[in-house]
This record gives C-alpha cells, structure tokens and sequence, in this order.
C-alpha cells in the first residue's frame, strides 16, 4: 500500500513517523537525561550550601522557590534546631516521618556512612534533602523541587523546540530534493508516452545522477526504436516488391497457359519459368523464415559445444565444387568451432553462395585457430554499403535482399563470433573472429 503512494506522499508519510517517534521515543530518553543533570545541580547545590554552613557559620535564609531549608540534629540530645523551615515542631516531624527520618537514623547508626542523598514526597511536593555529618553533629539541607520543576519544564521545551526547528528544516530540504526528483520523473514519462503513442517529443536532462542516465538511455532506446521502425519501413518495401515479381509471372505465365499461350513458345519452355519464379518465391520465404527462427533458437541454446568444421568445410566445399561447377582452395587446420553445426553450415554455404556471384575466378577458404576467412577475387565493396552489409532487407548491388549475409552475421552473434567485410588488394575477404571471453 506504501509503494502506491506518490514519492511525495511516502516522504510525508515518513516525516510524520520521524514526529511521532521523536515524541514517543527521544523526548523519554531526553527527559531522563535531563532530570539527572538536574537531580546532580539540586545535590550539588545542596553540598555548597552545606559547606558554606561549616565553614562560614552560615545559616540560609529563606527565598521563596530557592529556599534551601536547614536542620541541625543532634544525636546525644536528641534534639533538632532548625533556622529558616517555616511552622513548627509540627512541621519538622511531618518532614522526619515522611521525607528524611529514615536515612538520618541509617547514618547514625552506621559509621561507614557520612552523607547521604536522596528526594521524597511529602504534601504532594518533592523535595531533595543531603544529610552531612560534621563532627557529632548532623546538618540536613532541604530543597524544595518547585525550582527544578520549573527548569526542567523549561529546557524541556526548548528541547522540542529545537527538535522539532531542526525536522521541519529537514522535511523542508527532502520536501524539496523530491521535488528535483518528480519534475525530471514526469517529464521521463510524458517522454515515455509520447514514444507510446508514436508521437514526436524531445526529452533534455540536464543531469548527470541515475535519473539523468535513465533519461539518456530512453532517449538512446527512442532513436534505436525509430532506426529499427525505419528498417521495418524499408523491409516491407522491399519484401512487397522483391515477391511482388515472381507471384506477377507466376500468375501471368499460369494464366496464358491457362489459355494455351505460351510465352517462350511451348509450354515445357513457360512452365521452366513458372516453376523457376516458384523456387525464387520458395527461397525467398524460407530465408526470411529462417531469419525469424534464429531468434528463437537463441534463447533455446543452453549448453555450447566445439565441432571439428574442418571435416563440415571440406564436406561443403566438395558439394558446391560439383553443383555450381567453380573451383574452391583450401587452407584448413584442424580446428574446432562452438556451435551448432547445422547453423553453421548455414552461414558458410552462405557466405561461399555469396563470393560465387562476385568472384572472378576464385574463392579461398583459410582456417586457423578461432579465425575463418572466406575470400574472392571479385570487385571491392563500396565502403559506404559495408556498415549495412550485414542488415536484413538491404538490398545488394545486384539486386539481392542480403538475407543470406544477415542469416550469416546473427548465427556467428549467436555463438561468440564477429563477422566483418574487408577489402584486399585484389578481390574481398569475409572473415569470421571468436570474439573474447
């Protein structure tokens, strides 16, 4: 339910909590502390007015709130004398009976004792008293907490008050650090929105926190969007209108020998070009299939394992040596490569398919250690068409859709490789590299 709310409500959710946990627990803790510093003071004052009693002779006099009363007891008389407490005998017994009456006979009738502290109760009032022995004699000093109270009262206040000066200061300041937060937030949404709902918008952070990075990392996503939607663009396009030919002489060829018109002058001669059309269609859905379908395995591929491809490169190299009557060398080591050696068969028919309508008059194969280069001896790339060599849907000099070159690079993605075009002096090398773990 917390995380429902707004950053701004959770923040003043957890200000009042700092508020109520500062009264329920620091000001306990603050009110105990101060009345033993105050409890130390009334001693305190207690003992200097005792001593001042020894040495001076002084007797207090009485000063309303700070009146320190003060009693004489005297052991072998039994007898009390008393200069500033107000009433009687009376009131010196109510004062012995209920306040100090047990710990001056404790300290009389204990020699390890020669004073002793402590506060009582008496007519609903606390009073802090010190018994002192000098000579045979025993001076009991009487306070009063009326004066205490008052200050503990005091400094009480001014404890939560400046508390409470310093948290309204810190809500103030996260209040507003929020703040700074939300507006760069919103306008990361409004951003977000906007590439929801294909509209045009600009996001600028001018930060360099991790909501800044976030809001850089959207906007690299929205351009990385906008160039994919791009490619989309050009791929149906191109798709539509790479079909388009063999489904229109298909259908056109279908349809005059259909009506026993034959364009290449019999029908065995139209229908080769009725079914050669087909192939072309057939080969065409099945690369872009094949494209798809590498996606997929991708993520399906849990354990990699190396395959010998040398054995895989000889065995290719003979089979397009005899269908497409050209001559292929070889440079082979005995090598192993990760993959699935189905999809790499694939790539390599691929990339031989690929030199054989460029070459000249050869194609070379060189195998080394995590390093294949397949190369032909025909006309250099434009160096403006390498970067999108290895896109789907682009169309190539001869009016290929370069699916095969894009089947090539993704396999190679797939298992750890790099595939990269790059002109030679002489003609152009496809090369294949294990990229580093």
């Amino acid at each position: 339910m917390f995380k429902s709310f707004s950053l701004l409500k959770q923040l003043l959710v957890v200000i009042l909590g700092l508020a109520i946990m500062l009264v329920a627990v620091v000001m306990p803790i603050v009110d105990s502390n101060v009345h033993d510093i105050i409890d130390d003071q009334m001693y305190e004052k207690l003992e200097t007015s005792q001593r001042d009693s020894v040495e001076y002779d002084f007797m207090p006099s009485n000063n309303k709130e700070k009146a320190i009363y003060t009693i004489v007891y005297d052991p072998t008389e039994n007898a009390f004398t008393f200069s500033n407490l107000h009433g009687n005998a009376t009131t010196l017994t109510l004062l012995y009976n209920y306040l100090f009456g047990r710990d001056l006979e404790k300290i009389v009738n204990s020699r390890r004792h020669n004073t002793i502290e402590s506060k009582g109760t008496y007519a609903r009032e606390t009073y802090y008293y010190r018994i002192m022995k000098v000579d045979d004699e025993y001076l009991i000093s009487i306070m009063s907490n009326s004066y205490s109270d008052k200050l503990i009262t005091d400094i009480r206040n001014r404890i939560i008050y400046i508390l409470y000066a310093v948290l309204t200061i810190f809500a103030l300041v996260l209040v507003l650090w929020v703040i700074s937060l939300i507006r760069p937030l919103k306008k990361i949404k409004t951003y977000v929105d906007s590439i929801a709902n294909r509209e045009e918008a600009t996001l600028v952070m001018d930060r360099q926190d991790e909501i800044g990075v976030v809001g850089n990392a959207i906007v690299t996503m929205k351009d990385e969007l906008m160039k994919q939607e791009k490619v989309k663009e050009e791929m149906i396009h191109n798709i539509s209108h790479d079909l388009k030919t063999p489904i229109a002489l298909i259908k056109t060829y279908g349809q005059s020998v259909k009506d026993d018109i034959y364009p290449y002058g019999d029908k065995d001669s139209s229908m080769d070009i009725i079914l050669e059309n087909a192939d072309r269609l057939e080969h065409k859905v099945k690369s872009l299939l094949y494209l798809n379908r590498l996606d997929y395995l991708s993520a399906e591929e849990s354990e990699l394992k190396p395959f010998p491809i040398k054995d895989l490169i000889e065995h290719i190299v003979m089979q397009m040596e005899a269908m497409q009557h050209i001559h292929i060398e070889t440079d082979l080591d005995d090598v192993a490569f990760i993959g699935n050696e189905e999809h790499w068969r694939v790539a390599i028919e691929n990339i031989i398919d690929n030199a054989s309508r460029y070459m000249k008059s050869v194609i070379k194969i060189t195998l080394k250690e995590d390093t294949l280069i397949i190369y032909n001896d025909g006309d250099p790339i434009d160096e403006d068409k390498k970067e999108d060599l290895f896109n789907p849907y682009v169309k190539g000099i001869k009016g290929q859709f370069g699916l095969g070159l894009s089947i090539v690079s993704k396999i190679a993605d797939m298992y750890g490789y790099d595939i990269h075009a790059e002109n030679k002096d002489i003609g152009v090398a496809f090369i294949f590299t294990k990229r580093a773990s």
